[in-house]
This record gives structure tokens, C-alpha cells and sequence, in this order.
């Protein structure tokens, strides 16, 4: 607290509450969400991923979604399977991890799936993902408990 001493040797008290911690702390929690927000971002095609009992942090790569009426996309544009090569040849070479994610509907046709995995092998991908989803009642399991898939 800060005190001066008045004219008349009486000591008072100035009452002032500071808030520079308090601002302190409000600017941090901004920068928190700002660099946080980024990574809660989805992608903006719907489909109904498959369940996993595992669940781990997607890595960085490019996204090839496969849609339940066997439509491809490739990060939001939809391409066909004829140029899908070219361009995940493009993408690859520009991402710094060699991976690609295939988020495929669970309805989907396993036959496609499998053709998009063989191009993204042909277009320089060193690792293959599938994008899944815990389910809720596996969310609580540890690894002993949950069913083998």
C-alpha cells in the first residue's frame, strides 16, 4: 500500500488497487486462445468417421477426405481420381511431414479407399494415415480393456 505523510506529520493511506496483474493475466489467457484456436479448427467436409480405441493428436499432413457418395477432396477442393495424383504430388512435395490422412466415411467403399492410399504411395507419401473417432464408451478404458479391432 502506498502511504504519504501530510502536512501535519499525520500518516494516510492511499487505497488504489492495482491492476497490472490483473491485465497481465487477461493478455496471456488472449495469446493462449489466439495461438490454441488454430489447432480446434476442422476440416469443413462432414463425414462419418469410422470409431478407434485409440486416441492420439492428428499429425501435420495433407487431408484427403472421402465422402459417402465417393466424392474426393483434398484439403476442401473436391478433385477427381484422374488428377488426384497431380495434386497430391503438389501437396506432398510442399508439406514438410511426407504424410497423408485419409478421413473416409465408415460407409464408404473400401475399394476406393484403398486405390487413394496406393496414389498417395506413388506420389512420394512415406506414411498413410486413417483419420477415426473414439467412441464414448471406450473413451473410459484403459489399454488392457479396450476391444481388439
Amino acid at each position: 500500500m502506498k502511504t504519504f505523510i501530510a502536512e501535519n506529520n499525520e500518516q494516510n493511506i492511499i487505497c488504489e488497487i492495482n491492476i497490472t496483474p490483473f491485465t497481465d493475466m487477461f493478455l496471456i489467457l488472449l495469446i493462449i486462445f489466439m495461438v490454441a484456436t488454430p489447432f480446434l479448427m476442422q476440416e469443413g467436409i462432414k463425414v462419418n468417421l469410422p470409431s478407434s480405441g485409440v486416441s492420439q493428436a492428428q499429425p501435420e499432413g495433407v487431408i484427403v477426405t472421402l465422402t459417402k457418395d465417393s466424392k474426393i477432396f483434398i484439403e476442401n477442393e473436391e478433385v477427381t481420381i484422374e488428377n488426384l495424383s497431380n495434386i497430391l504430388i503438389e501437396k506432398i512435395g510442399k508439406a514438410k511431414e511426407k504424410l497423408v490422412i485419409v478421413r473416409g466415411d465408415k460407409d464408404v467403399v473400401l475399394g476406393i479407399a484403398v486405390n487413394i492410399m496406393d496414389v498417395a504411395k506413388l506420389a512420394g507419401a512415406t506414411k498413410i494415415a486413417i483419420a477415426t473417432v473414439v467412441t464414448e464408451e471406450e473413451k473410459g478404458l484403459t489399454e488392457v480393456e479396450k476391444p481388439f479391432r
